[in-house]
């Protein structure tokens, strides 16, 4: 007795519910690249990114603050023609290129690993460097208001302790919102 059997081509899938599958494609391979160069630019064009940074806050200052306020290169000056006038230098260390490019590159590795929907992680990149850009801003003002309010003092606090403490929780939620994005999206695939 001889029985007939089909030959067919390729895997047989097994009937039944289907695993989820990971994203292993190559999706995120262009914006990965993109966001690691990002990361190494920020950090070689760091001396445009603080006068960029200096003009961008002294606009905001002039706007809002006491005083006419200008920059030149990476140097505000502020509270011109209302009393005593200062001058905050953008360091190195204080300019949002050294928040934007650690943010860049975790996003650039996410994107590579390809486990994470593209758009879900563009998004929260965005998000991400939008939250260090805008804390580090508000701390640029917080400690540009101390100091027309209370002179040296109110730099000191301003810079060293509450702006510093602005700058690092806005690092930290900059951080939980990539994190969260592929921690939601691995949940919602998980069989």
């Amino acid at each position: 007795m001889s029985a007939s059997v089909e030959y067919s081509a390729g895997p047989q899938r097994p009937p039944g519910p289907r695993a989820a599958s990971i994203r292993t494609g190559q999706g995120g391979l262009l914006p990965g690249l993109a966001c690691l160069a990002a990361a190494v630019l920020a950090m070689l064009q760091q001396e445009s990114v603080r006068s960029f940074e200096a003009w961008a806050m002294a606009w905001v200052f002039d706007r809002v603050l006491g005083g006419s306020s200008y920059s030149v290169r990476d140097i505000i000056f502020h509270n011109i023609g209302a009393g005593q006038p200062f001058g905050l230098m953008v360091t190195g260390l204080c300019s949002s290129a050294v928040l934007i490019a650690p943010v860049l590159a975790l996003s650039g590795v996410l994107f590579l690993m390809g486990r994470i929907a593209v758009p879900r992680l563009a998004r929260a990149a965005a998000s991400a460097l939008l939250i260090v850009v805008v804390s580090n801003g508000l701390r640029f003002f917080m400690i540009a208001g101390a100091q027309q309010a209370w002179g040296e003092q109110g730099f000191s606090i301003m810079h060293h302790f509450l702006g510093s403490f602005v700058v690092i929780t806005g690092f930290a939620a900059a951080i939980i919102v990539l994190v969260r994005a592929g921690r939601t999206s691995r949940g919602r695939r998980a069989a």
